[in-house]
């Protein structure tokens, strides 16, 4: 069984931010801050309550409590780990994270995450959910989601492979649902 997926994203801004942009943020007096349970957060990170020239909208984290997540679209994904030193940021989807059964809460192609100012970071594997009409048979890429099946004869099945996301694998009996990046997964 699948068990939660994590996926890895590369924040160059997080670590190729100019001079210009360093000196700026002294000059303005933005403080660090601790979110969850991350301290030390500085630009181009911001939370929703900054000064409006205090990071960057587009990498606003909302804090609450021990937990830190950051939008992208139209999903607030659980910050599980960030790091200025390698320039990656390590989330989960929130439906992954509370270990429920669920589809992806929104699919994220390449240029979405392009699009949100991140880059995928793991050599493009990706995690493709497909729904499919037929149970499909000895093929060990393919790999069935229980909690999602047999619902109305359909099987959901996910796909991690690298480029992934090009579905040349796709089943003639099967139509794609969703795709996320995925970074770590482990099967049973």
């Amino acid at each position: 069984m699948l068990q939660p997926l994590l996926f890895l994203l590369l924040s160059q801004a997080a670590v190729t931010a100019t001079g210009q942009q360093q000196q700026q943020w002294s000059q303005e007096a933005c403080a660090p801050f601790s979110c969850g349970m991350f301290h030390d957060i500085s630009h181009p990170f911001r939370r929703t309550t900054d000064p409006p020239q205090c990071g960057d909208r587009m990498y606003e984290l909302t804090c609450d409590g021990d937990k830190a997540t950051i939008s992208i679209g139209s999903t607030h994904y659980l910050i599980t780990q960030l790091s200025y030193k390698s320039g990656t940021i390590r989330l989960v989807d929130p439906k992954f994270a509370s270990g429920s059964c669920g589809l992806p809460s929104q699919s994220l192609s390449p240029s979405d995450l392009s699009s949100s100012g991140f880059d995928h970071y793991q050599n493009g594997w990706w995690a493709s959910f497909m729904s499919c009409r037929r149970r499909i048979e000895a093929q060990s890429l393919y790999q069935l989601v229980p909690c999602l099946s047999n619902k109305n004869n359909t099987f959901v099945y996910v796909v991690v492979a690298d480029k992934g996301n090009s579905l040349s694998y796709l089943y003639p009996s099967c139509h794609f649902v969703s795709m996320i990046p995925a970074a770590e997964v482990r099967r049973h």
